[in-house]
């Protein structure tokens, strides 16, 4: 019996011995949760590391979730998002909410009344009004100022604060009342989704037409289209297409872009599935069969993704631009979204997933690669001249109601740092205070919207750092195309 005991105490003493070393020791900087996560791996790892019978790794992994989610099933959402987190960085869970938000980002839609605004000190400034929008409809004008929401008072308020107040539900209205000259004038205006504009252009004075493009969206097509008819409506043969930060967007947006530029039955790009059968080339449908008369050039910057890199890569590739500045960020995937159903009790969202990969025409990777510009050009910036601004004494202190032109200096700083918005004058009012106080709050001084001594040293400090910056990369896009 003594033996027996013996042999039993070696053997307990060896199992106590095998047992995942450190795997009970408590990392101070772990959750509880995080300490058993770790624990349960270090001990399936070690029971198939020396059970003398086959073990299942993937078997007991999913014992411990089943036993998680019947103890509470309530973690389900969240362990979707945690496989997820696993993946690339652009496959992810989205909740209901937040695929609403993504769709709505690309689109490039929003739920309001359809005006582009500004801060003024009386209010909230008209200058722009999309026909698409409510706006349009309930007559507002160019130039009016809303002041009131709901008879709310919106005077002195940020223009997040007082775009909040003015967005809701879809198909809602809102009253709203404005000044128009010397009249006010009450509107109720829907709120609508509307599309937010994508494309802007201009004709420079040396005879070069500059497209931007911000995002790929569905309408953004329809947008170049008619950008590029008017420009080369004016005769200009020469183009600059700018994609620097351009997130990406559509596949479908940037094929019906490309094809205004690249001829008939083209290939585009090369899209690469794991499962060959489903991989395909997606080609130009254009109504020309031969590349229209133009020179162009295609601005890229580091920050220059996805779909923006297939329009620059596929340009460059076919001979069609030369692309300058910056080599792109190297996004070459494609996602789809993977629909969840909804579990008894569940309310699930969906799955982004990275399931393919796009290649240049010629089939070369963009993936973890990017594009690589013709003429490599980085911006620079200089400190920005404040030998224009209203020297600032700095010989009182000022508050509300204050005159001198001491506060017109401190006003032209403030809108130099983005702080004020409002009429440039003498008089420091409750706009100049309220830009002080954001000032003093940021820059961690005491924040009571009085422009003290203190204050006034570290706006002259601040500007002092301002830095403009020089776009070099569009000079020399500019110098390409002007080159004979």
């Amino acid at each position: 019996m003594k033996k027996i005991r013996k042999i039993l105490a070696t053997l307990l003493a060896a199992v106590i011995f095998i047992m995942p070393q450190g795997a009970a020791l408590v990392n101070a900087a772990e959750t509880p949760g995080q300490t058993a996560s770790r624990y349960i791996r270090a001990i399936i790892n070690k029971i198939a590391e020396d059970y003398r019978f086959d073990a299942d790794k993937g078997a007991m992994y999913e014992a411990v979730l089943d036993y998680v989610m019947n103890m509470d099933p309530t973690l389900l959402e969240g362990s979707i998002k945690a496989v997820t987190d696993t993946l690339d960085p652009h496959s992810d869970y989205f909740t209901q909410e937040e695929l609403e938000q993504f769709v709505n980002v690309v689109e490039k839609a929003y739920v309001g009344i359809g005006v582009t605004i500004e801060r003024v000190p009386e209010g909230i400034k008209i200058v722009e009004v999309n026909p698409e929008g409510g706006a349009f409809d309930a007559g507002m004008q160019i130039g009016d100022v809303i002041f009131q929401v709901e008879g709310q008072g919106i005077v002195g308020l940020e223009l997040d604060e007082a775009s909040a107040l003015i967005q809701g539900d879809e198909g809602t209205m809102v009253n709203l009342k404005v000044h128009r000259g010397d009249a006010d004038v009450e509107l109720s205006v829907q709120r609508r989704r509307v599309l937010a504009e994508t494309v802007g252009y201009t004709v420079e004075d040396n005879g070069i037409g500059y497209i931007y493009i911000s995002k790929f969206a569905l309408s953004t097509p329809e947008s170049v289209e008619k950008a590029l008819a008017d420009i080369e409506g004016q005769g200009i043969k020469k183009l600059i297409i700018d994609v620097r930060d351009n997130p990406g967007g559509d596949l479908s947006s940037v094929i019906d872009i490309l094809s205004l530029f690249v001829p008939k039955d083209t290939v585009l790009t090369k899209i690469e599935y794991n499962d060959e059968r489903f991989s395909t080339e997606l080609k130009s449908n254009a109504k020309f069969k031969k590349a229209p008369d133009r020179k162009m050039v295609v601005l890229v910057n580091e920050n220059s993704a996805s779909a923006a890199e297939l329009f620059a890569g596929a340009m460059q590739n076919l001979g069609l631009a030369k692309v300058v500045g910056l080599t792109t960020y190297g996004k070459g995937s494609m996602q789809e979204f993977m629909r969840l159903i909804n579990p008894p009790g569940f309310q699930l969202g969906d799955i982004k997933l990275s399931v393919a990969e796009f290649t240049k025409p010629d089939g070369s990777k963009i993936n973890g690669l990017g594009i690589e510009p013709d003429v490599r050009v980085k911006n620079a910036y200089e400190p920005y001249d404040a030998s224009g601004l209203t020297p600032m004494t700095i010989n009182d202190r000022y508050s509300v109601g204050a005159k001198a032109e001491d506060v017109r200096a401190i006003e032209e700083r403030l809108t130099v740092l983005g702080y004020y918005t409002g009429n440039v004058d003498d008089t420091f009012d409750s706009f100049t205070a309220s830009a002080t106080e954001k000032f003093q709050s940021d820059l961690g001084l005491y924040a009571y919207g009085v422009m003290d001594y203190t204050t006034q040293n570290a706006l002259n400090n601040e500007i002092d750092k301002v830095e403009v910056e020089i776009d070099r990369q569009f000079d020399a896009a500019c110098e390409l195309l002007l080159k004979e």
